[in-house]
């Protein structure tokens, strides 16, 4: 082969190594996929911890809405406590000052939320059965008007932990519509004995009846 040919081969082939290295220095290497802990540390929130700084909760939102029981310091999942199939369930969680106690406000939609009581028994807390919450509005209150919108359809909110234990609660109904709005609020106070069974120590509903914009 004579030198100029093998100079020219030579250089042909530099050129297009120096055309080629760039671009395969521009290629991207595609990202690992998250680890299990990474998709979970999207989806699941801690939160709700308790007076003695022993437990919180570990929310999990995704196509299943679930609250669990944790050791606030190591993480470590302790109990399942609930789940919800709809996206739109939400929980919020009201501790008795002593640790031993907690009342879980399940939200379903927005015109719904009821409450559950647990109590501590040996390591694990458990479901306490309240009486039934109910309080409804009476015709007189309706007013003889249409109301189409539901604001509040007996929804219960925990309140507050009495020293004495016993635990204060609201439950509201409310709808509305063509200019007017009719609500009953009652308020329980509940009391527990000594082995957790619930008791209504006291309770009195306030009505509303009024036109939009008094």
């Amino acid at each position: 082969m004579k030198l100029s040919s093998w100079l020219a081969d030579f250089a042909f082939v530099a050129i297009f190594a120096a055309i080629a290295c760039p671009v395969r220095a521009q290629e991207t290497t595609p990202s690992p996929a998250p680890s299990v802990s990474e998709q979970e540390a999207v989806t699941k929130t801690i939160d709700f911890p308790s007076p003695n700084g022993k437990f919180a909760f570990l929310l999990g939102r995704d196509d299943v809405q679930t609250i669990d029981l944790i050791d606030k310091k190591t993480e470590k999942v302790l109990q399942h406590i609930a789940d919800e199939g709809m996206s739109s369930a939400y929980y919020r969680v009201l501790w008795a000052p002593d640790s031993k106690r907690f009342a879980l406000m399940t939200r379903m939609g927005h015109p719904n939320q009821g409450v559950t009581v647990y109590f501590l028994k040996g390591d694990k807390f458990k479901e306490t059965e309240i009486p039934d919450l109910t309080v409804e509005i009476p015709k007189k209150v309706l007013a003889g008007k249409q109301h189409p919108h539901v604001g509040a359809n007996n929804w219960q909110e925990a309140k507050e932990w009495k020293k004495d234990g016993s635990l204060l609660l609201t439950i509201d109904n409310e709808v509305d519509g063509a200019g007017h709005t009719a609500s009953a609020t009652r308020t329980v106070l509940l009391g527990f004995d000594q082995s957790s069974k619930p008791k209504i120590l006291k309770s009195t509903v306030k009505y509303e009846s009024r036109n939009d914009g008094d």
